[in-house]
């Protein structure tokens, strides 16, 4: 049956509405395929401008990968089918800056966007970085300074800082698979679900981060994943710019790295940016922004991210807030920081992770930039993700 839907999606114009994607069925598997690669025909988004030119400037070396032998677990498994069976719609690979492998399938080619979810997040804090060495603002100060409308609410005495750490005190919940409470209630303040509450829709996602609810913890004492806060951010970066998310994204981030086709990010019905989880890129141009983040922000346009910024969140040591969380499955000895991921793993790995398999990998001692994107039927698998990680070490041991 998934089969057939994806060949419907395919003829461009399909027979009947159960092959239609929709707001209703969008995230779905199999409808995600094409969802996760047009979602400017699904929700309304702003461009995020790029590059005027043609083609990239990678320099290619491309090496046959796909029948390497990973060991996960120990078991042997073979590259292209872990890949296939991961639902992965895109994985590439560039070591010392040279392109020597990549792997593309269904609707997903080097060029079309992508939607990279909460990888929208750590590339939202590169601009809070840039922003910040400009002195556009400061992540030392109360984010209420910047924005007095959320007084009163859980952000109201946290610092830019508690809201790029995730270490807010708030009770939000953050539940992918539960339409009601008050995930449901903030996935429609977004625009991304079809909402019965007319009410909800009207209201959109900056009166909702105006009413996050408080907890009993102190700012700082632990982190407490929240997708919401980096929604907060984009507003910020509206706030203290005077200028629109996309905009500043483009004219600070995505040019300077050399991207060359056009991204987006997904819009309320008022127009504030999903910028937790929005952005949709090609999948070579967020290899090059992702190359431009192990390369210390430098590339030859100039020093586009502060190297400070980078440095920081690859090498903070206090691990406090990460290891106080509720549940510490993914990366135990890791930590959390500007929306990136420490690993604690042996290279000093260090990662962007998104819902529904989409990866930034990166590993600076052996000069390796890895981009996955997918369309994984669970927007959350610890499986999986064990798995990929596994994928990705290997391939640093091979190289």
């Amino acid at each position: 049956m998934d089969n057939l839907i994806i060949k419907n999606i395919m003829k461009g114009s399909p027979p009947s509405k159960e092959y239609q994607v929709s707001l209703d069925n969008w995230r779905k598997h199999p409808f995600n395929k094409w969802a996760f690669v047009n979602t400017r025909e699904i929700i309304p988004t702003s461009l995020i401008f790029s590059n005027e030119k043609k083609e990239s400037e990678f320099q290619l070396d491309f090496n046959d990968l796909n029948n390497m032998e990973i060991i996960h677990k120990e078991n042997k498994l073979i590259l292209k089918n872990i890949l296939k069976e991961c639902q992965t719609d895109a994985f590439i690979i560039l070591h010392r800056g040279k392109l020597i492998f990549e792997y593309f399938d269904y609707f997903t080619k080097k060029h079309t966007p992508h939607i990279v979810f909460s990888v929208s997040k750590s590339l939202t804090s590169l601009t809070v970085g840039i922003l910040e060495s400009k002195g556009v603002l400061d992540v030392n100060k109360n984010i209420s300074y910047y924005i007095p409308e959320i007084k009163g609410s859980a952000y109201d005495t946290a610092t830019i800082r508690n809201v790029l750490d995730m270490n807010v005190a708030s009770n939000f919940i953050e539940d992918y698979l539960n339409p009601s409470g008050i995930f449901g209630e903030y996935r429609n303040a977004t625009g991304w679900d079809k909402s019965d509450s007319l009410k909800n829709n009207e209201d959109g996602l900056r009166l909702f981060l105006s009413k996050m609810p408080k907890s009993k913890l102190n700012h700082g004492e632990k982190y407490h994943y929240c997708s919401p806060h980096s929604d907060l951010l984009g507003w910020l970066i509206e706030r203290t710019t005077g200028e629109k998310y996309s905009s500043v994204m483009s004219n600070l981030l995505f040019k300077p790295s050399g991207t060359i086709h056009d991204a987006n990010v997904t819009l309320d019905k008022w127009g504030a940016p999903r910028s937790a989880g929005g952005i949709s890129v090609s999948p070579y141009d967020l290899l090059l922004i992702a190359e431009l983040v192990r390369c210390e922000g430098s590339n030859k346009n100039g020093q586009i991210i502060p190297s400070s910024w980078i440095n920081d969140f690859k090498n903070y040591d206090n691990k406090f807030a990460y290891q106080n969380q509720d549940k510490l499955e993914r990366f135990p000895n890791g930590n959390y920081r500007s929306k990136w991921y420490q690993t604690g793993f042996d290279d000093n790995e260090f990662c962007a992770i998104g819902i529904h398999g989409q990866n930034i990998w990166i590993n600076p001692k052996k000069e390796i930039t890895i981009v996955r994107m997918s369309s994984a039927i669970d927007p959350i698998n610890i499986i999986t993700e064990e798995l990929m990680f596994s994928v990705f070490k290997e391939i640093s041991k091979a190289l």
